[in-house]
């Protein structure tokens, strides 16, 4: 099965974007329409997300292939590469297998540790676990309208609300989810996971790679820098001003100007 995406722009070269968990082909289509005079930009729904496939399967391990499958079917032999979050995890991964599909590698806001073995009280790891159990107890059918649903998940803030209501869709006036919530829980550890260190002591990933830093999230700490040098060799950290974990809507400005500035060098 081939991953669904939106592909703007007709440049020669291009530019393949991988959105982050509870995310879709629009998530960064913004910042497509802004890089799109000079890249052909792919933007795919990752399995379990938008409009592409379901499955039971959520690992970096099958979503490398769905990648790979999806560079193939349309006879990329090259492209540049960004990701975030979730899809940055997935990016580091399938450049650590697969490195000679891609030209340079963008991070934007995620390191490359695991998260599985983080302690309880880590604001990341719990606030995803959070938003999944209320995915996944939240009864869509005893809703009619959005302002139903949104008065019961008002009590959980905004952020927590809007990530909800942007994943859910109404069709013949019944509403739907567009991520696969079951998937996504019964997979957290799996979404979770990090690269292991280990594997590259001998073995650089040597690809040119930028990880984007946001300046008001903790998704990369201080320690994570020192272990994203260790596993690239040739890489470099900007920070990302006025932006929280989700920099591409924070600041697409000065994320735009960071990603071209990199990839046009």
């Amino acid at each position: 099965m081939i991953l669904h995406s939106k592909i703007i722009g007709n440049a020669n070269k291009d530019l393949i974007i991988l959105h982050g968990l509870y995310g879709s082909s629009d998530s960064w289509l913004r910042v497509a329409n802004l890089l799109s005079e000079t890249f052909t930009v792919h933007l795919l729904d990752l399995r379990n997300h938008g409009k592409s496939f379901k499955s039971e399967i959520h690992t970096y391990q099958a979503m490398i292939e769905d990648v790979k499958h999806y560079l193939d079917k349309n006879k990329i032999d090259k492209a540049n590469l960004i990701g975030h979050s979730m899809g940055g995890k997935l990016a580091m991964f399938f450049v650590a297998k697969y490195p000679d599909y891609i030209q340079k590698l963008i991070i934007a806001d995620i390191s490359p540790r695991s998260y599985k073995t983080l302690l309880e009280h880590d604001p990341n790891r719990n606030f995803h676990l959070n938003l999944l159990s209320i995915m996944k107890k939240l009864d869509l059918s005893e809703h009619k309208d959005y302002r139903s649903l949104s008065k019961e998940l008002k009590e959980h803030g905004d952020v927590i609300k809007n990530v909800i209501l942007k994943n859910i869709k109404k069709i013949d006036g019944h509403f739907t989810w567009e991520i696969n919530v079951s998937a996504l829980f019964n997979n957290i550890n799996d979404i979770l996971e990090g690269l292991n260190p280990d594997d590259f002591i001998d073995n650089k990933i040597i690809i040119e790679t930028l990880f984007l830093k946001a300046s008001n999230s903790t998704y990369i700490t201080s320690s994570d820098k020192d272990l994203i040098y260790f596993i690239f060799s040739n890489v470099h950290i900007k920070e990302i001003i006025n932006a929280g974990h989700w920099l591409h809507y924070d600041n697409p400005k000065d994320t735009v100007n960071e990603i071209l500035i990199f990839l046009n060098k």
